[in-house]
Formats: structure tokens, sequence, C-alpha cells
């Protein structure tokens, strides 16, 4: 008798897993007939999903999925899978709203609206992950079913509105500040003192910042734990048309810098102690000069917005690389192409049959410039020389994968570039000489066309002299700081090696 039960005891085990691996697989597919099938077969078959071996529950997959009617028919069976849990802390809803499914997530706001302040194992509601992913529309239902999701903070301080400036969702952004409508929500700040204006500023959002600015109820000159204002993030930019834009928004919304201000005007604003006149404050002191006895405040940038700012500037940079090599790179390959074009047929043409003239045989295929010019020649080869050497030189250094980040492979690109352009200039001097001179006509005549030309290599030279000069200073300039800072010369030479040590290279 024992081993009869056992042994029904197994079927039923494994008839029971059977109804599982089925139900897992109509999940998957959405089918509500294979659902109803399944509960008329067992009834407690979703009521032991919270014991089974698979780490979401059948309304998790629907959830990820976007099977809406199978996940309504879940919860009109079963409507405690709401608030189930998957091997990572998320609820259903969790799924549904980064996933965007508004249906779904109407649902599940409705069937039980505690879901929508569930944290996962990050500390993320639902209403977090639809900002970062920029699902509007679930944004909506979820404020909708549960206002005071919206000033659930994350770990360090974010509210959703930081999240929605940090991850660029504007959309997003305007649906939570129309919805909410917190004067306090919109200038909060999270632990490092940081409003969603600053993270705007840091990431160059442009059309983030000209809604913010617009409406009444943003603080411009709220300064963060560091004694930084929005004003101050922008200086710290390298230059360019989007900064200076970012900058005028600002100076026309009011934004004055906090790196001028009195200690003591700075640390009441950034403390909190009176954060609803702190603006009022920052604006008082920008009106009053300091005090001789009041040292400024030296602030830093926080860790963020400096790998923000360091992000900026480094994408800026190599933007600049790249767009000086590809220019390089199609300078050099046209002069290659030219310098080898004029050696194959250079001034003049070459004999086209064989010839015996006064005695000297000249054969077919040689430059006839060789033979009525062989000084002007050989100058001439000697230059188309050199400019096609320096332009493959160029061509070479630019493929061949060495770090262009350094300065000193850019100048002895921008070197060898010169070099280029000057010997093909001169090349097409010798050119014109060679192509301008006839035996019929006294060399007086001449004079005034070679003239021209030789003024212009003059003007050539003189340019190019100019540049060269400016650059000069320069190197001259760096080679006087390191002689006067030789600590600085060492410090770079042991980050260099140290670099190199680990086969890592950047910028020095």
């Amino acid at each position: 008798m024992s081993s009869q039960s056992s042994s029904q005891q197994a079927s039923l085990a494994s008839e029971r897993r059977h109804r599982e691996r089925r139900l897992y697989e109509a999940s998957l597919a959405g089918c509500v007939e294979s659902l109803a099938h399944l509960l008329q077969e067992d009834r407690l078959i979703l009521a032991r999903t919270s014991v089974t071996c698979f780490d979401e529950t059948p309304l998790h997959l629907a959830c990820m999925l976007g099977h809406v009617h199978f996940a309504k028919a879940l919860l009109a069976h079963k409507q405690d899978l709401t608030m189930e849990l998957d091997s990572q802390g998320r609820t259903p809803l969790h799924l549904a709203s980064a996933n965007g499914y508004v249906e779904i997530a109407r649902e599940l706001s409705q069937s039980d609206p505690v879901a929508c302040l569930v944290l996962d194992e990050d500390g993320r509601t639902p209403l977090h992950l639809a900002v970062m992913k920029g699902r509007s529309d679930v944004v909506r239902e979820l404020v909708k079913a549960r206002p005071e999701a919206a000033i659930c903070r994350l770990s360090h301080g974010q509210t959703v509105l930081h999240l929605g400036a940090r991850h660029n969702r504007l959309e997003t952004l305007k649906v939570l500040v129309e919805m909410v409508r917190d004067g306090d929500l919109l200038n909060a700040q999270d632990d490092e003192g940081n409003t969603i204006l600053h993270l705007a500023t840091a990431n160059k959002q442009i059309e983030t910042m000209k809604y913010l600015l617009q409406r009444s109820e943003v603080e411009v000159n709220t300064v963060n734990r560091n004694g930084f204002t929005a004003l101050d993030i922008v200086d710290h930019f390298p230059r360019d048309l989007k900064v200076m834009e970012l900058r005028e928004l600002l100076v026309h919304a009011g934004a004055v810098r906090a790196t001028i201000f009195p200690a003591s005007t700075t640390h009441q604003a950034v403390d909190g102690t009176d954060e609803k006149n702190s603006t009022v404050d920052i604006e008082l002191a920008s009106l009053a000069l300091p005090s001789a006895n009041t040292p400024p405040v030296k602030a830093v940038l926080a860790r963020s917005l400096t790998g923000e700012i360091r992000k900026q500037k480094e994408d800026t940079h190599e933007k600049w690389i790249k767009k000086k090599r590809d220019s390089l790179m199609i300078a050099a390959t046209v002069i290659a192409a030219m310098a080898y074009q004029a050696g194959l047929s250079p001034p003049g043409g070459v004999w086209d049959e064989d010839k015996n003239i006064g005695g000297v045989t000249y054969w077919a295929g040689t430059s006839i410039m060789a033979a009525n010019n062989p000084y002007g020649y050989q100058k001439f080869w000697t230059y188309n020389t050199v400019s096609l050497v320096a332009s493959l030189s160029t061509v070479f250094l630019l493929v061949s994968g060495l770090p262009l980040k350094k300065k000193i492979l850019v100048w002895i690109l921008m070197a060898t570039s010169w070099a280029t352009i000057t010997f093909m200039a001169l090349t097409y001097l010798e050119s014109m000489r060679a192509i301008s001179f006839l035996q019929d006509r006294h060399p007086e005549e001449l004079r005034p066309i070679i003239k021209v030309v030789g003024n212009a290599m003059y003007v050539w030279l003189g340019v190019l002299s100019g540049v060269l000069l400016v650059h000069t200073v320069r190197f001259l300039r760096i080679v006087l700081r390191i002689v006067k800072n030789p600590q600085e010369l060492k410090e770079k030479i042991s980050g260099f090696l140290s670099r190199c040590r680990s086969r890592t290279f950047y910028k020095i």
C-alpha cells in the first residue's frame, strides 16, 4: 500500500510540474484559452505560483511581453499577484512601466495602488523606471493612481525630476511638472545639492533648460553643496556655440555666479537653512561688493557634475580630432594624387617618338622640359618629390593607428602639411616657368609673368613664416613654463611612464 501511495504521489507531482510548465508556456504566448483550461484542471495552480521554481510569476511574464488580455485574466482570478516580487524585488508593475505598456500599468495600479510605491532591490519605484525610459503615458497613469509616488527619492536623494533631467526625458519631465505642481519638488536638491537645473546645464540640454527657465517656480540661482550655481557650471565648459547659448539663456533669466559671493551667504544657501530666501540672498550679494576681510568661496565641482563636464570636454576634443584628421586625410590624398600625376606628365609633356636634333638623341617618353631647361627640370623634380613624400607621410601617420591625441603627433602632422603645401606651391612655380619659356621670345618679355608668380610665392612664404612664428612662440612659452616649474615636468613624466607600464595611453 505504501509503494502504491508513493507512486500516486509521484504521479501527481509529475502532473503538477507538467501543468506548471504549460502555465509558463501559456504566459509566454499570452494564451487566455490555455489559462482557462489549466484553471479547470487545477483551480490552485495560480495559488502555487509563489512557491514554484520560476523567478517570475505568470503576471511578470505577461507584463514583460505586453499580453494585456492575459494579464487581465490573471488579475480576475488572483488579484494579489499584483504585489508578488521577482528575484530582483520587482513587481509586475515595475516591468509594465519600464516597457511602456500603458493599459497593463493602468490595470495594475487600479488593482492595488500600493504597488506604485514598492521599491525594487535598487530602491526604484515603477515611476522611477517609467521616467528613466521616457514612458510619459505610463507616468501619467502612475501619478494619477498614487500622487505621493512622485516624492519618493532614490538613495542619493534624487527625485523623479532628477531622473528625467539626467536621462534627458523632456516630455516626461513636462508631464510630471504639470501633474504634481509642487514648486518645492521642482527646486528639490539631491544629496550633492544639485537641482534639475544643475543637471540639465551639466548635460547641455538646451530644450530642457528653455522649458525650466520659462517657469516662474524655478530658482535659477540655487547653490549646490560645492558652491556652484548653474551659471558657474556653464563657465567650466569649453567655449562653443552651444555653451554660449546656454549662458545667454541663464543670464537672460537672471542667473548669477556664486564664486564671487561672500562665504557666509554661500554657506547659508548651501546648508539649506533658508531655501526659499536663498535666491534673494544671492541676488543681494551680487549687488554689493564683498568685504575685503571676507575671502571668496573656493568652489569645487561635485563629482557627478565633474564627470559630466569631463565627458563634454572629451567629446568636444574627440570631435575636433576627428574633424582635423578627416580634413588632413582628404588634403594629403589629393596632393599626393596631384604630385603623382605631375611626375608622370611633367610640364611641356614628353617626346612622342625618338628624335635626333643637332646630333642629340631624344628618346620617346622622356621629358621635353629636361631637354629645354635642365636646371629648372631638376628643381621641379626635387619640389614635386618632396611634396609627394610629405603627403604620403601624412596619410601614413593618419592610418597608422598612432594616438593622435598627443600634441607632439599633431605638431608633426602640421609640420608635414606645411612642407607638403609649400613644396606643391614651388612645384607650381617651376611648372609655370617651364611652360612660359619660348625660344623665339626674348627673356625680357617673360619677366612680368615670372615676376607675378614669384611675388605670389613670396606672399605665401610670408604667411607661412608668420604661422610658424606664432607656433614657435607658443612652444617657447611652454619650455619657459617647464623651466620655471620643473616639478610639473617630473609629474608629467612619471604619469606618462606609469601609463606606459599599464599599457594605457591618455592625454598627459
